[in-house]
């Protein structure tokens, strides 16, 4: 029953994955190709970014002393700052709030809860799910990044690189598991998706505006978007507290939501 459960949620988006395992190569690829163009022009581009204020340079994590004339400096703020992160999160967060309440709204979640499988298990199960296939994509973004490096001159670390895919993977698993727990809690999927969309939103706000909103300083490390974003795991490496909080944030929402689904009467 345990595989039957995860290898279903999964086979039931196959076709959905095979348009984010193929969509994933190309955009990586072309972005890849813009790099040699990029690169040529560094100068220009650096001294456009050197005008922007200082609040947008904030919100795009310009770290100091990068530069695009770099592989590792052109993908942190071109993919890694904002774009490959929302793209996962966007996944992972429709999946969380599709597994629980999305089938309560259709008025299956009983029948699926029907047999001897227990609430908890079941939605442990579809956070394991939600994990496997947040995973894959991860991996998949991995490997085409490695490819499109060696095709393009991106002179990027591995270690690096899969540091920063990590992250990325488990950064969108906290919002994901935030839907997922919502959802579990509520059996509403529009609330779900809601809450998890806008922690993530104020999240990276947070983090992002701290350096130039004094008063967001003080509570800049209570956003899951800091354990991301702040040690530039492209750049610097993993900092492997931060990825232990976002894993446990991730894994602990899902545990408090299954808490109240097993205690509460499901929609019919």
């Amino acid at each position: 029953m345990l595989r039957s459960v995860l290898g279903a949620a999964v086979w039931s988006r196959r076709r959905s994955l095979a348009w984010w395992v193929g969509g994933s190569f190309v955009y990586l690829l072309f972005l890849g190709s813009a790099f040699p163009t990029i690169r040529e022009n560094a100068g220009d581009f650096e001294e456009m970014l050197e005008s922007y204020p200082e609040a947008l340079r904030a919100m795009f994590n310009m770290v100091e002393g990068v530069s695009l004339s770099t592989g590792p400096g052109f993908l942190h703020m071109e993919l890694f700052s904002l774009v490959l992160p929302l793209l996962l999160i966007i996944l992972a967060v429709g999946f969380g709030a599709r597994a629980v309440a999305g089938e309560e709204e259709e008025g299956t979640l009983d029948l699926l809860l029907a047999g001897p499988l227990s609430r908890r298990r079941w939605l442990a199960e579809q956070f394991g799910a939600m994990a496997a296939i947040t995973f894959l994509i991860g991996l998949v973004n991995f490997v085409g990044m490695l490819l499109a490096g060696a095709a393009f001159d991106l002179g990027l670390d591995s270690g690096k690189l899969a540091a920063a895919s990590l992250g990325v993977v488990l950064i969108a698993l906290v919002f994901g598991s935030l839907a997922l727990a919502v959802g579990a809690v509520t059996g509403k999927r529009g609330l779900a998706m809601g809450v998890a969309s806008a922690a993530a939103l104020a999240a990276y706000l947070v983090f992002s505006l701290a350096e130039v909103v004094t008063w967001l300083g003080t509570v800049q490390k209570a956003s899951p978007w800091y354990y991301y974003a702040a040690s530039a795991p492209l750049l610097r490496g993993m900092e492997w507290a931060h990825a232990g909080v976002l894993a446990a944030i991730a894994l602990a929402l899902p545990v408090a939501g299954g808490v109240i689904l097993d205690r509460r009467d499901l929609a019919v």
